[in-house]
């Protein structure tokens, strides 16, 4: 949806009331769109003065089904305290992917009074991220695979960004055993992407985004049933945020703070069944030195983030975040629309809640509780087992698998349940690492 300075007509334009009795406010509520006359030239839809950046959000989001609802391609929105935060919301919920569609739906021209020009930049370059995020997040496993990730990612590079990508040779050679075990089964192999966006001046601090870009999960040897299988192209949802994030970041390279280099890895695989597939009971050495025993082939989204973790601290990084698809437990204890937050340091976890809520996402701290650690020493013949194959603080104890190999400051966001919503993606996490990057 494009954000547009003129418009000489609107096929649905939005009017701020405020709440009189009468019939066209009455029972009508905050973050709500009503629509109240239709015309020939144009329908007319009312809403309630948003009071906070969160209602404006529901406003711009509602304004949107609406217009979908009516065929409208163009909606005009007065100006309002909060009308950057109404039009991003607004520009989040037009997209839909119609790229597999004989007829692709018709975007909506959207006019906010108000608006800023470097209010428009900052949206229209989010909404450039969370569109690449979304995009990769909804194509389907037979059109995106590593190969075809790392691809998407080096068209980053258009936009100043540098972008390194390595194949299986490569992972082999920096022993990044974990990684290239989980790509075994998978004809396409394993790919790190690194993607860059050098520091303005010297850097004193590096930021990695780190994103786990499993393409498609069977689940390996220990596989999904079906149901659990369908949806299963979305596992590559932290892959696609960091990736996102960085987009919206090139746009924006003049707002990031000096010294701040921002780096994105994505480590890319396939997890699939096969003659060369990992197999409950192997043992692989990880780039760190420590040995993991497989118990449970479908819980590879750990395995293949620390090793990145691992690369990420080696190459420099001063603070780590990660995303990740990663336990389905994380939907039991929070839904789809809170991410589980776990972090090292106190000062990056505070980093981290400010960004979530300046971009209208939702995090949730859970505890690094170090005794849960012990399942995963007991009863294996190596320094680690990937799982205690328990659901009782699986969260938890993925989190704690995944400090095991950082040096640095870092925080894990498990975003299970987040990366879509409704069938459609949602680039969960770009808003919340832009803004975490911007403030830094």
């Amino acid at each position: 949806m494009p954000l547009v300075n003129f418009m000489d007509a609107a096929d649905l334009t939005l009017s701020f009331v405020t709440p009189d009795g009468s019939r066209l406010t009455r029972d009508l509520n905050g973050g709500e769109v009503r629509l109240t006359a239709r015309h020939e030239d144009g329908d007319q839809a009312a809403a309630l003065h948003p009071a906070s950046a969160a209602e404006a959000r529901e406003v711009g989001a509602a304004l949107m089904r609406l217009a979908r609802e009516l065929k409208a391609t163009r909606a005009r929105v007065p100006a309002s305290e909060h009308a950057a935060a109404l039009a991003a919301a607004a520009l989040a919920e037009d997209w839909r992917d119609g790229r597999y569609r004989q007829t692709p739906p018709a975007p909506v021209q959207l006019l906010v009074e108000g608006l800023g020009a470097d209010e428009q930049a900052r949206i229209e370059a989010l909404g450039a991220g969370l569109t690449l995020a979304r995009d990769l997040v909804s194509a389907p496993a037979n059109v995106l695979n590593p190969a075809t990730l790392a691809r998407e990612a080096r068209t980053l590079e258009a936009h100043g960004v540098d972008v390194d990508v390595w194949d299986g040779d490569d992972i082999a050679a920096r022993g990044m055993n974990l990684l290239a075990a989980v790509a075994a089964g998978s004809a396409t192999g394993p790919r790190l992407i690194r993607a860059t966006i050098p520091a303005r001046g010297e850097a004193h601090t590096v930021v990695a985004l780190v994103g786990k870009g499993i393409t498609f999960d069977t689940g390996g040897y220990s596989i999904k049933p079906a149901a659990g299988m369908v949806n299963m192209k979305s596992d590559m949802g932290g892959a696609a945020a960091v990736l996102g994030a960085v987009r919206a970041l090139a746009a924006l390279r003049d707002l990031i703070p000096k010294g701040v280099e921002v780096r994105a890895y994505v480590a890319a695989a396939e997890n699939m069944v096969g003659p060369d597939a990992m197999r409950p009971g192997d043992v692989y050495r990880a780039a760190n030195g420590l040995h993991v025993e497989i118990t449970n082939t479908d819980a590879e989204g750990r395995l293949v983030l620390a090793d990145t973790l691992t690369v990420a601290c080696e190459e420099g990084a001063t603070e780590l975040v990660d995303l990740a698809t990663l336990t389905g437990v994380k939907v039991s204890a929070l839904g789809n629309d809170i991410a589980a937050l776990f972090s090292s340091d106190a000062a990056l976890t505070a980093r981290l809640k400010a960004a979530a809520q300046d971009a209208g996402e939702h995090v949730w701290e859970l505890p690094l509780h170090q005794p849960y650690l012990k399942t995963y020493r007991k009863g294996t013949v190596a320094d680690l087992k990937n799982s205690d194959m328990q659901p009782a603080g699986a969260s938890i104890k993925a989190a704690l698998f995944l400090e095991q190999f950082v040096t640095r400051p870092w925080a894990h966001l498990d975003i299970a349940g987040n990366a879509t919503r409704e069938e459609h993606a949602t680039g969960w996490g770009v808003g919340t690492l832009v803004e975490y990057v911007l403030a830094r």
